[in-house]
């Protein structure tokens, strides 16, 4: 496949058009974001390693597409575009997201919805990074708060989200719209409800991940590298 330059894309060529998965995907695959395990596992070819600790058969690299604002733009405005055309938001009056990936994204989804947009930030008590805190900003009373997320795999991260909002402002209770935005939703099995809440994604894919001790690729003697710093490894790519 050529390459092509992201560069050069222009949202407005794309005001019109309902974008799918299948429309996606190249952007990813021409910035080597995109990587799925084909075939059964075998000690001949690689698995990622997470930087959970986990292995997985796939790995989708989010901030390499979204670095390029034209093409957050385009993603932004086809999520919108999504949850409306499913009936899954009617009004919103504000946007959050977490820390970092998915504020460019989240900042998208919020301008065709004339929304205001804030983040999460993460806990600079937490050493490992995992805690998030509300604060600078309070959502008024009634308001309609809809979440956004560039990638989800379980659940935790937007969990952890709307605790952290809901606990930086406790004598005004939030609004969350039950559906959960996201440009990527790669649980391991599809379909999945979280608590009530529904994933829209633009890009839904099953992908694995296993604790090293039960997964089915380290058994058979496959190598795992992490996809950030080995892609070459994985992909077979130089």
């Amino acid at each position: 496949m050529e390459k092509m330059n992201l560069r050069q894309i222009n949202p407005r060529d794309y005001a019109s058009t309902v974008l799918t998965a299948s429309d996606i995907l190249p952007w990813f695959k021409n910035e080597d974001a995109y990587w799925i395990y084909e075939g059964e596992p075998s000690p001949e070819k690689a698995h990622a390693e997470l930087t959970s600790g986990l292995c997985s058969n796939g790995f989708l690299d989010c901030l390499l597409v979204l670095r390029y604002p034209n093409i957050a733009e385009i993603l932004g405005r086809q999520l919108a575009l999504r949850l409306q055309l499913r009936g899954r938001i009617e009004k919103v009056d504000w946007v959050v997201s977490s820390s970092y990936a998915a504020i460019t994204f989240g900042h998208e989804v919020a301008k065709p919805l004339g929304a205001i947009f804030m983040l999460v930030e993460k806990d600079p008590a937490d050493p490992k990074g995992k805690r998030m805190v509300w604060r600078r900003m309070t959502i008024p009373a009634g308001a309609k708060v809809l979440q956004i997320e560039e990638l989800i795999t379980t659940s935790g991260t937007f969990k952890e989200v709307r605790r952290a909002v809901e606990e930086g402002q406790p004598d005004n209770p939030v609004d969350f719209i039950p559906t959960v935005g996201a440009l990527v939703h790669r649980p391991p099995e599809l379909p999945v409800v979280y608590d009530g809440r529904q994933v829209v994604a633009l890009i839904e894919k099953e992908i694995q991940a296993f604790e090293p001790n039960e997964c089915p690729y380290c058994k058979v003697g496959s190598p795992r590298y992490p996809p950030k710093t080995h892609w070459d490894k994985l992909t077979g790519k130089k």
